[in-house]
């Protein structure tokens, strides 16, 4: 399995990049201001802070289509309810529904 490291430039991973096989320990690393991460929990855009990656704010565009999701979800919610109370069974919604 690869590894991978953030590149970080002004406390900003400015790049992910892909240690090469046969680098062994930090001092390689460390030379290119790159920082392991083992499971990809940064990206490009985030800070680093005191040893943590920081992902960056969520845009607006981000935040409506959440919030968009999550109505769907409720409206769903809702009408399966309304359904059940109407004297549908599980297996009627789930034909109905998908």
């Amino acid at each position: 399995m690869s590894r991978v490291a953030a590149v970080i430039k002004n406390g900003l991973v400015e790049n992910i990049i892909e240690i090469a096989e046969g680098v062994k320990g930090d001092s390689e690393i460390q030379i290119r201001n790159a920082i392991e991460i083992t499971n990809l929990n940064a990206g490009v855009g985030w800070a680093y802070e005191k040893g943590k990656f920081i992902a960056p704010p969520k845009t607006q565009e981000q935040l409506d289509a959440e919030a968009e999701q999550v109505a769907k979800a409720e409206t769903r919610s809702a009408a399966e309810a309304k359904l059940l109370e109407l004297g549908l069974t599980s297996e009627d919604l789930k034909a109905l529904l998908g």
